[in-house]
This record gives C-alpha cells, structure tokens and sequence, in this order.
C-alpha cells in the first residue's frame, strides 16, 4: 500500500463547497452589476437632461420664457417634431435608444418624473431641473450664473 493513497471526500462535503464556491461568486460579481446598471442610468439620465436643456432653449426662443412643466416641454417637441422645424443634431442621441419626446419625461433608473421649476417673474428668466434619483441637475433659481448649467459641468 502505497503513502499517497487518494483522498477520499464526502459527496456532501463536495456539494457544500461547490455551493459555497456559488455563492462567493455571486456575491463578487452582483455588486458589480450594481455599479453596472447605475453608471448606464446615470449616462442616460444626463443624455436626457441635456436634451431637456436644448428643448427649453428652443422653447424661451419661441415664447420668450422657459417651458412651465416637463408636459407642456413634451407637447411643445412633439408639435415641433410634426412639423418638421428641429434641426436633426438639436438633441443628443440617448445611450438606451433613439431620441424620443416622451423620453424627457422619467428617469431612467426609477422612472420618476423629472422635477422642473420655472421663474418668469425676475428681470432673468431662470429654470431647474432636477433628476430624482440624484444624477444631476440643469440650470438655478437662485444663481444667475447657473442659468441653463448642468451640475456636472463645472
């Protein structure tokens, strides 16, 4: 008989570690799909803030205020999409799918609403929009500096 003799294991011992090795898998690899899937709804989100943005100057160019809510923005694109009068490079292409009106209404992530305040009453027209899931903002109604700025372009 030899000393090295071939070790032999419990066929329950063997599953318990398979499984263990399972689990250790997952719990590595679902954070990352975590971050994965937050950084893809960031991009989309600021894609769509920024084309809200491009609405809003399109709309204070007509009207000669800002949109006063995220619908009436929407309908204002969708009138100006059938008639044909936007430019094809005004808004940003999105990161899940083409441009579309209706896109500027929820986030990505948690298909909130957006949140838009407009102020027509000051000597500057100012205008907000905020992403509830905090991935950023566009513009300010207390910083005339910030007048149509995204957060994340400092």
């Amino acid at each position: 008989m030899s000393v090295y003799s071939q070790a032999k294991g419990s066929p329950i011992l063997k599953g318990v570690i398979v499984v263990l090795f399972g689990i250790l898998f997952y719990v590595l690899y679902e954070p990352y799909q975590v971050r994965e899937q937050v950084e893809i709804n960031r991009r989309e989100s600021r894609a769509r803030l920024m084309n809200i943005r491009a609405a809003q100057l399109m709309y204070i160019t007509d009207f000669a205020k800002y949109a006063p809510s995220i619908d009436s923005l929407v309908a204002y694109v969708k009138g100006k999409m059938a008639a044909g009068t936007i430019p094809i490079d005004t808004f940003k292409p999105l990161t899940m799918s083409a441009f579309d009106p209706d896109s500027l209404l929820r986030t990505p992530g948690s298909q909130r609403s957006y949140i838009m305040t407009s102020v027509d009453t000051t000597v500057i027209k100012k205008y907000v929009v905020e992403d509830p899931d905090g991935y950023g903002t566009i513009g300010s109604l207390t910083d005339d500096s910030r007048v149509n700025k995204a957060s994340w372009e400092e």
